[in-house]
């Protein structure tokens, strides 16, 4: 996606790369919610777990997020959350669980929201009719599209907030300059 004015934003596929066009974007959407059918809830959790590491592990190799990685493993926060990790032998059960690329399926859902066509593709798919979950829903307020984007908006935001909080700690003053020596572990340091 790349933006061209403000607020607007185009979808646009690599040259070389295979496009995408809405109907294959509604089929991967259809895909992933079919197969929700058929994993557990502890699998689901896992692989977008895992994929949520595996962008963590990307985003740490630019400077903003080693800035941030950095600062976390340095409190409390990096501690005690590698303590829970280890002890509840969470890092193991991510270690052997497939990362959903998250970033990925995000983008391409959101590409969604854009297409002018949607309606048309969507009349040439197969949607299954039933759909697991309660039986008698008459008494629940619906749940809606635009409820959760909203809920996304609020989670994302606290979200950014603990993140920023957890590195703030130990992370330097902005505009303050501090000399440090250059990281003595066998792996070296993305910050100097």
């Amino acid at each position: 996606m790349n933006a061209t004015k403000p607020g607007r934003v185009v979808l646009i596929d690599e040259a070389d790369g295979p496009g995408r066009t809405t109907a294959t974007l509604v089929a991967s959407l259809a895909a992933r919610l079919a197969t929700l059918h058929l994993i557990s809830g502890g699998d689901a959790v896992g692989a977008l777990t895992s994929g949520l590491a595996a962008l963590g592990r990307e985003v740490s190799r630019t400077s903003e997020g080693a800035r941030l990685r950095k600062a976390i493993e340095a409190g409390r926060a990096g501690a005690n959350g590698n303590e829970l990790w280890s002890k509840l032998r969470i890092r193991d059960w991510l270690s052997a669980m497939p990362p959903a690329p998250v970033l990925d399926h995000l983008r391409n859902d959101l590409a969604l929201l854009l297409a002018d066509d949607l309606e048309s593709a969507l009349e040439m798919m197969q949607i299954p009719s039933r759909m697991t979950g309660a039986q008698d829903s008459s008494d629940v307020e619906p749940t809606t599209f635009v409820d959760c984007v909203l809920g996304l908006w609020a989670f994302s935001r606290e979200l950014t907030r603990a993140v920023e909080s957890l590195a703030a700690p130990t992370l330097p003053q902005p505009g303050v300059i501090h000399s440090e020596k250059p990281d003595t572990e066998p792996n070296g340091s993305l910050l100097r």
